[in-house]
């Protein structure tokens, strides 16, 4: 196939995209989720488990992974941060991860993560769509093709949300070549939601006003076939519809959970948006991307940095696996925490070349740590995870052919 960037001539720029529009992961061999399933790799395609939902945890600007969930210090100048046991045998992590250590029995670490860009932005769209950025291409994000996919029209709500609650980029986060309608909701606050869900001066005005609006809109892209008008006319639909149904503006009233449930998640930020992504996949939305609201770049400042940000991160995270596995939602959702890149032996620089992510759920097997590196945490010298087999597994496991074609 030549790529699109290269294609010359008087195609335009939608036939350029039809050409290029091959599934997220092009001819990539995925056998990640049968490893951590525990199962061998010859395991038929029938028998895996597929998800029904996915809830990812990114944690923006490169967690240092050899500070949280695969500590090294064997000369006195890694990690100054002590291990502690958790509740899978053999697995030690932060001391500042307390709550998730009683939890490391759902997860499953992919120590092998193996990304050769460390630059935030490129490595933000790789990590989320599986491509390399490309002139002339934007791929869609992991969530907008869940969105396509798994489409599900009876809830009346979004199937893509992004919760973004402070720094961190939004670098491949669009829907790409892919319908306005795969696009992503994003929220600062789903505390809030409701409050965006009641419009003032009563729904009735709302829709005259939305009707109206497409009307001229309408008119333009008759002429000019914009894709900006699309999505913005996709935009005032949903919202009026989200206006519409009382079930979507429930989806966001977290201060109906149970003050037992909302106190075990806490009152951070972080806290009620990961209780927040648990709702909204109970009311049907397939993909939530919760972003952590720290920034783990911390150039120089790692060693109280990645203790903070840790600490944020902790209660939540713990507090989301819990919650969904009493709850019996663990088995159908798949849960990922996830950065663009890790951080290098002292915890200060980008660091690409080997870090961890962390799978639970939808028939993963927990208690288990895939891939090794050596004693700096600096080469995985077991088990290599690129970015291509990361996504791939994301879509396996949700049930989604990602060698196939996206029709555009």
């Amino acid at each position: 196939m030549v790529p699109a960037n290269k294609l010359i001539g008087p195609r335009t720029r939608r036939d350029i995209l039809k050409l290029a529009a091959f599934g997220a992961l092009g001819g990539s061999a995925c056998g990640w989720l049968d490893v951590m399933a525990g199962k061998s790799l010859a395991v038929e395609q029938a028998t895996r488990f597929k998800a029904k939902s996915c809830i990812v945890l990114f944690m923006s600007g490169g967690p240092a992974h050899t500070w949280t969930f695969d500590l090294k210090n064997p000369d006195g100048k890694g990690c100054p941060y002590q291990p502690i046991e958790t509740t899978a045998r053999g697995i030690q992590i932060s001391e500042y991860l307390p709550h998730v250590a009683k939890q490391m029995h759902h997860l499953a670490l992919v120590r092998g993560m193996s990304t050769a860009i460390a630059d935030h932005e490129p490595a933000h769209y790789l990590m989320r769509t599986g491509f390399r950025q490309a002139a002339g291409m934007t791929h869609p994000h992991i969530g907008s093709r869940v969105a396509q996919q798994l489409v599900r029209e009876d809830t009346g709500m979004p199937n893509f949300v992004l919760l973004k609650p402070g720094s961190g980029g939004l670098r491949g986060t669009s829907a790409g070549f892919l319908p306005p309608s795969c696009r992503p909701l994003i929220l600062q606050d789903v505390s809030k939601g409701i409050a965006n869900l009641n419009p003032t001066g009563g729904l009735d005005g709302v829709k005259k006003k939305a009707n109206l609006l497409e009307e001229i809109d309408q008119g333009f892209l008759n002429e000019y076939q914009a894709d900006a008008v699309e999505a913005k006319m996709a935009g005032y639909r949903k919202a009026v519809q989200l206006m519409d149904l009382e079930k979507a503006r429930a989806a966001f009233q977290i201060d109906q959970e149970p003050q037992s449930v909302r106190d075990n998640y806490g009152d951070s930020i972080f806290g009620k948006q990961c209780l927040g992504a648990r709702r909204l996949i109970e009311h049907g939305v397939k993909y939530v991307e919760v972003m952590h609201p720290g920034y783990w770049d911390t150039h120089g400042g790692q060693l109280e940095g990645q203790k903070k940000l840790s600490g944020v991160l902790d209660r939540p995270m713990a507090a989301l696996l819990a919650d969904l596995h009493q709850r019996g939602l663990l088995e159908e959702t798949l849960v990922v925490w996830m950065g663009e890149f890790g951080r290098n032996y002292s915890g200060g620089d980008h660091y690409a070349k080997a870090w961890t992510t962390a799978f639970a759920g939808a028939g993963v097997k927990g208690g288990q740590a895939i891939g090794k590196t050596d004693a700096k945490g600096m080469t995985v010298v077991d088990r290599p995870v690129k970015a291509s087999d990361f996504t791939a597994t994301i879509f396996d496991a949700l049930g989604i052919d990602y060698t196939k074609k996206t029709k555009v």
